[in-house]
């Protein structure tokens, strides 16, 4: 539980990028509202990791990881699609290089998630 809940913490960091990210695409969005639709799979990740033991059996416990993957992947899809269509307008002297460093940074949490997921596979493989 606690290399999920370290790694959760990229989430928060990414979804921070991808916010920045949609703010440039779309200067006139709130950028409050835009991080709050933004933080679900890091809520989603860290109300689970609180606990020393997970509030739900092994099962729920990996649809919920594989969900906050899904929704960070289709969001950072999404940005960069949107960026394809629509070039983003200059907000600033910052580019669009430190939200996409923040985006990506948070995909690198997968990389624990895919591990727990296949251990709580195989778990419930030897259990059921």
């Amino acid at each position: 539980m606690g290399a999920i809940n370290i790694a959760g913490w990229g989430l928060l960091f990414g979804a921070g990028g991808q916010a920045l990210f949609l703010v440039y695409l779309f200067p006139n969005l709130p950028g409050k509202i835009l991080f709050a639709v933004l933080l679900i799979p890091w809520l989603a990740v860290y109300t689970i990791s609180f606990c020393r033991v997970a509030p739900c059996g092994p099962r729920a416990f990996r649809r919920i990881l594989i969900f906050a993957m899904g929704w960070y992947t289709a969001a950072t899809l999404l940005a960069e699609i949107l960026c394809f269509i629509r070039r983003p307008v200059p907000h600033g002297p910052y580019s669009l290089i430190v939200p996409r460093v923040l985006m990506y940074f948070g995909a690198l949490t997968f990389i624990v998630f895919v591990r727990v997921c296949i251990t709580l596979c195989r778990l419930e493989a030897s259990s059921g």
